[in-house]
């Protein structure tokens, strides 16, 4: 038995229709996070990017990734690691100038980089930083020199 023409093309185009539908719905998320979620607001500006989500921190001695959706650690410590990555995602500072930051340069030694992945970015975010006695500057996601004054052990394990 044989299908009629017409008949055959209409099933191509419910096919394709169907295909396209498919594809909408699984980019739904994706839309929905991107164009009807606000970021989430402060007066300060944010270390890491508050529309993203994040994948994994390295540090020079420890590192923190998310593995099948649980967080790990890659040392020992007394924090537990969901509450760590939650910590480092609600960082916010003090915007430091350019002004305030020329002069603290000659206070500033040994800088450290910290590698940030987020979920679907294909380049990490890199965060140079220097920690004083009193506090630590971050370069944050938008370039921008932020000053933090919190414990060491409160953004991760200490050695």
């Amino acid at each position: 038995m044989r299908v009629p023409p017409a008949r055959r093309k209409r099933w191509n185009n419910l096919l394709m229709l169907a295909i396209v539908a498919f594809i909408g719905i699984l980019y739904l998320p994706t839309m929905i996070k991107t164009y009807l979620i606000e970021p989430p607001e402060s007066p300060y500006p944010y270390l890491l990017n508050p529309s993203e989500e994040l994948q994994s921190l390295h540090l020079s001695q420890w590192s923190l990734e998310k593995n099948q959706g649980r967080w790990r650690i890659s040392v020992p410590s007394d924090i537990a690691p969901e509450e760590l990555a939650e910590r480092w995602q609600a960082l916010v500072g003090t915007e430091v100038d350019d002004e305030t930051r020329l002069t603290l340069n000659p206070t500033l030694k040994n800088p450290q980089t910290i590698e940030v992945w987020y979920i679907d970015v294909e380049e990490p975010q890199r965060i140079t930083y220097y920690r004083t006695p009193q506090f630590w500057l971050l370069k944050n996601w938008q370039d921008k020199w932020i000053a933090l004054s919190v414990e060491p052990q409160y953004l991760g394990p200490t050695n």
